[in-house]
């Protein structure tokens, strides 16, 4: 039993509203157990990957063995012993894309530690929490923002904290990677939507990397 699960332990109803005995979260705190945005925890209940319901205010309470069971479906926490696998970031601003991307996940049931985002936004706010070592980021706005976006991301490397190698999709043929720099991940721009092909292929050969001696 980690600490994470101990915490949960404990965590007891709100008494004013809660109708059942079992445990409810509010998004936030779905959201931060899950490592996703809040946005994204209101959409999986909408689609009743998440089991909830709304006080008379209007506020979302989400079961939390609905989240347990989520959580287990998403992350493998059975990690090589020997090596620390890198942590991944996931960015779509699709939100139909993105709930067929973890799905899809879900089923590859690679012991990865990923998380995803539905926007660039909530992905560089929780930066300092999760820690990523690598970043998958879908970008469909307009090229002016995506650059903006480029610019940003190249600024979070520069600083020498905490470097990731971030892969930008994008269809733009405007968009250019900056020069790479010594003793900085790269950013790279790569043509295409993101597809669960690529991913796959991403993440199975991020795998095959990390298990060589």
């Amino acid at each position: 039993m980690n600490a994470l699960t101990a915490e949960l332990n404990v965590l007891q109803p709100e008494a004013a509203e809660e109708p059942q005995l079992s445990p409810f979260l509010s998004t936030a705190e779905a959201a931060k157990m899950l490592g996703l945005s809040t946005t994204m925890v209101q959409s999986l209940m909408d689609s009743q990957e998440l089991k909830g319901w709304k006080t008379r205010g209007g506020h979302r309470r989400i079961a939390l063995h609905s989240v347990l069971a989520y959580q287990r479906g998403t992350q493998q926490e059975q990690l090589l012993p020997s090596r620390r696998l890198p942590r991944v970031m996931v960015v779509s601003e699709d939100p139909e894309k993105l709930r067929g991307l973890m799905f899809e996940f879900r089923q590859w049931a690679l012991p990865l530690p990923t998380a995803f985002f539905d926007s660039v936004t909530a992905a560089l706010l929780e930066m300092a929490t999760h820690r990523p070592d690598m970043m998958m980021v879908e970008l469909t706005m307009p090229l002016d923002q995506q650059e903006k976006t480029l610019v940003a991301l190249q600024n979070f490397n520069s600083r020498g904290m905490m470097p990731i190698s971030v892969v930008l999709m994008t269809r733009e043929k405007g968009l250019r990677a900056p020069e790479q720099r010594q003793g900085k991940s790269a950013i790279q721009v790569v043509s295409g939507p993101l597809e669960s092909v690529w991913l796959h292929a991403f993440l199975t050969g991020v795998m095959a990397t990390c298990k060589q001696p």
